[in-house]
């Protein structure tokens, strides 16, 4: 993944081993000042002051024999140079990050240790059931768990700062390198008052539901949240959200004190918020739970709680 050294060679120089002489920090200084084109902005951001960044700048533009920045009293532009080395640098870096945080993930399994991103509302369901039929099974393992939301667990795993996520992707799509399987199927329910007249019926329907003030998970956070609004549209209902929140207890609190109705996975009926009763769905809208991990050789750790998951 770390470029060759031919990788910074430039023709005609002189010295062969120029290149030995430029260090990942001096790197990293070319690339927060190419990002932000103000030397005071980028000293600050690397919390240095602004004579060694320009010293380092400096040297790298001597190893280089190439001027990277043009400068003057009003601003500081890439040269054409400068463009080419920042979009090698991007790359360089990146996946030099994603090295080494992949041989951490390595130590982290070494170690017995799981870090797990999970969405909140997967915590009321199978997760922690089967997570704990693992833990019997396997004394020795420990695990972090790191509620986040599923476009934060998506960088988490490309950072390789948690192992695997869980979430609810109705339609998984996620970008390519993350794989992911389903290991345990859930549908939407609607959570009303309990006193709303809607409860002594077995069951309701969207349609029941079109003139209502709608409560929903955060749009923003949450690709769930949008597809369930999506299905809605799909079935003939436009919801009219009312409210957006990140977490289903903060949904519960708004409907118990008569703020409108939240569609849920069925599994957050467990949390038994008072002044609220959970009804069956006519229309059926999938909640259904994904474990989801970046695509690189499993540690047999990780492979083997996977497929606790997938157990029933």
């Amino acid at each position: 993944m770390i470029p060759p050294p031919s990788f910074f060679s430039v023709p005609g120089m002189l010295d062969p081993q120029a290149n030995s002489r430029i260090r990942f920090r001096m790197l990293r200084y070319f690339q927060t000042l190419a990002d932000e084109l103000h030397f005071g902005r980028a000293a600050a951001k690397l919390n240095i002051s602004q004579p060694p960044l320009s010293m380092q700048i400096k040297e790298l533009e001597a190893i280089l024999d190439v001027e990277l920045f043009e400068r003057s009293s009003r601003k500081v532009a890439l040269t054409h140079a400068g463009k080419v080395l920042k979009a090698e640098v991007d790359k360089l870096l990146s996946a030099t990050e994603q090295s080494l945080n992949y041989v951490r993930q390595i130590g982290r399994s070494e170690k017995q240790h799981i870090n797990i991103g999970v969405i909140g509302s997967a915590m009321w369901g199978p997760l922690l059931t089967r997570m704990k039929v693992f833990r019997e099974a396997n004394p020795d393992v420990n695990w972090s768990l790191h509620e986040l939301g599923q476009q934060e667990q998506t960088e988490a795993l490309r950072a390789r700062t948690i192992d695997i996520a869980i979430n609810r992707n109705v339609i998984p799509h996620v970008e390519a390198k993350i794989r992911c399987q389903l290991f345990a199927r859930e549908a939407i329910c609607v959570a009303v008052h309990e006193s709303d007249p809607l409860c002594a019926r077995a069951t309701v329907s969207l349609k029941d539901l079109a003139d209502r003030a709608f409560i929903s998970l955060s749009f923003n956070r949450s690709d769930f949240a949008r597809q369930v609004y999506d299905n809605c549209l799909e079935l003939g209902v436009s919801p009219l959200v009312t409210h957006q929140v990140f977490e289903p207890q903060t949904a519960l609190a708004l409907v118990s004190t008569g703020n409108g109705v939240s569609l849920l996975p069925e599994s957050c009926a467990l949390i038994h918020w008072p002044g609220v009763a959970f009804l069956q769905l006519e229309e059926s809208i999938p909640a259904d739970l994904y474990a989801l991990w970046y695509d690189e050789p499993l540690p047999d750790l990780f492979a083997r709680f996977l497929q606790a998951l997938r157990d029933e």
